[in-house]
């Protein structure tokens, strides 16, 4: 028993529980062989385009942007994240059974509590970063002037380094609640096909994480307000936080779009465009928001109810599905790269100078220039459209060699003259905290 009298939440003498129980059971055991392997490629992908994301966003075009500085912010801890899930991954799963040192040494005991804390404060810090982009963004489209104070980098930055330092005291008493003590039960022994590398009869202690007597006094009280802040302050509060702002920016974007149809209503191609952006834009809000919430407020509530019924969903739930916690966490860090190159064409543009060599972009842009005029305009004019691109492109070349890191009036704007950049992603990943 972890927590003594502790409320129990499964009736073991229904047969219903019986096969709840037995339904997780058989679930993990199919399930776990594949985690290890699935999880490596989900991290590989997220850490390498993560890593783009920022190389995309501290652009000098991009990293005037407030929401993008954060944006950057929640890339940082989505790579560092991802990173110590990796290792945790590779040491503790893979590696389990076939290595020739102990899994369980203290070393490797340290770095798995110190991965557990990690976790959480990178975990969490994404979480209140994205509160903060969207209420940023939020101020931005409702104070549409130049220069205002929420679009200015160094006040994102100076958010974003709030947010850091607050989360990761929050998180002490987390590694309070935790530690190190060694495993009287086994030892370990080298493999057979490791016993070369050791002297005869060779043997290691192992070591285990410990709930200390401190923390489960007084039934569980210490422990359990930890639960608690990670459930509320960490979960529940950050979603019911995003919906409000998320539904005031769709709002928003909504209204806009309705007085551009007003104004343009005499241009009826031109308002089906600016149509078709918004209803993109507006669904693709709702499909973040959706996915952002299947992934997290049920780790909220989960937090919450073992906060409350702590030994049985411990024992039960957290075991049998944690790893299905994780994988949800780990795809919501590791698809933000494709939703912005989706969502926002300023932000692929960028993306293909950053990867593309001048010569290589130039010919990209020509070609792409070309085939949308050719796909717009009468053949008669194919001809000088066709020049007229080759300007652009050499235009686009000349500004992506000139590198100035200066931030211009143009990039404050509150609302941004290109269309689709209304799209730009609020919500970033997440990582499971379960442990």
């Amino acid at each position: 028993m972890l927590c003594t009298n502790d409320t129990p939440l499964f009736d073991f003498s229904s047969n219903s529980t019986k096969q709840f129980i037995q339904f997780l059971t058989t679930f993990q055991q199919t399930y776990a062989p594949v985690h290890g392997y699935i999880c490596i490629a989900i991290c590989t992908f997220g850490i390498i385009t993560n890593l783009v994301h920022v190389l995309v966003l501290t652009r000098p075009s991009m990293r005037c942007s407030a929401v993008n500085c954060v944006l950057t912010a929640v890339a940082i801890c989505d790579m560092g994240t991802m990173a110590s899930y990796l290792i945790y991954i590779c040491h503790f799963v893979l590696r389990k059974t076939s290595s020739c040192s102990p899994t369980y040494s203290h070393l490797w005991m340290q770095f798995l509590l110190w991965h557990v804390v990690l976790s959480i404060a990178l975990h969490t810090t994404s979480l209140w970063l994205a509160v903060a982009m969207a209420f940023i963004r939020r101020m931005t489209l409702k104070v549409a002037r130049l220069n205002s104070e929420w679009q200015r980098p160094q006040f994102a930055w100076r958010v974003c380094m709030g947010i850091y330092v607050v989360v990761f005291v929050l998180c002490i008493p987390t590694l309070l609640v935790h530690d190190i003590i060694e495993y009287q039960q086994a030892e370990w022994h080298p493999p057979p096909d490791c016993q070369q590398y050791y002297p005869a009869n060779y043997t290691a202690k192992l070591y285990t994480l410990h709930i200390p007597e401190s923390a489960t006094a007084n039934g569980c009280r210490f422990f359990k307000l930890n639960l608690w802040m990670s459930g509320v302050l960490f979960k529940v509060i950050p979603c019911i936080l995003l919906f409000f702002l998320s539904t005031g920016l769709m709002m928003k974007l909504h209204n806009a779009s309705r007085k551009r149809r007003a104004l343009l209503k005499k241009n009826f191609d031109s308002t089906k465009k600016h149509t078709n952006v918004s209803d993109r834009t507006t669904a693709m809000l709702i499909c973040i928001l959706i996915v952002f919430l299947i992934t997290e407020l049920p780790q909220g509530f989960l937090a919450i109810l073992n906060a409350i019924y702590t030994t049985h969903v411990h024992m039960y739930i957290y075991f049998h599905l944690g790893d299905i916690l994780d994988l949800l966490s780990l795809l919501n860090s590791s698809i933000n790269f494709v939703l912005y190159c989706v969502m926002s064409s300023r932000y692929r543009n960028t993306f293909w100078t950053v990867v593309l060599p001048p010569h290589a972009y130039r010919y990209f842009c020509i070609k792409r220039t070309s085939l949308e005029m050719i796909s717009s305009a009468p053949a008669a004019t194919l001809k000088s459209q066709n020049r007229a691109s080759k300007t652009l492109v050499n235009n686009n070349i000349t500004r992506k060699n000139s590198r100035k890191s200066g931030c211009n009036h143009d990039n404050y704007r509150a609302i941004s003259e290109e269309s689709d950049d209304y799209s730009l992603p609020l919500f970033p990943d997440a990582h499971s905290d379960h442990l």
